[in-house]
């Protein structure tokens, strides 16, 4: 998935309504500072990794997807 990061916005959008829907919640929004550390990082699963990793930051962020929240549960600082 390292070769298609322009990808990696749009995947992102789409996990969060779609995983917001099965969980009956309003879509999270997510800080340009957070959506750009996920298109940065260094992907080695596929599109289900990040999936994964969006429906975690759903469960575990606040109200809104911040960077802050991308480095406690994603990415190691």
């Amino acid at each position: 998935m390292n070769n298609r990061r322009e990808d990696i916005p749009l995947l992102v959008e789409k996990f969060l309504e779609d995983i917001a829907q099965d969980y009956g919640q309003p879509v999270k929004k997510i800080d340009k500072d957070a959506l750009k550390a996920l298109q940065d990082h260094n992907w080695r699963g596929n599109i289900r990794e990040l999936r994964n990793v969006v429906e975690r930051l759903i469960i575990l962020a606040g109200e809104k997807i911040k960077l802050e929240d991308i480095h406690n549960y994603v990415i190691s600082k």
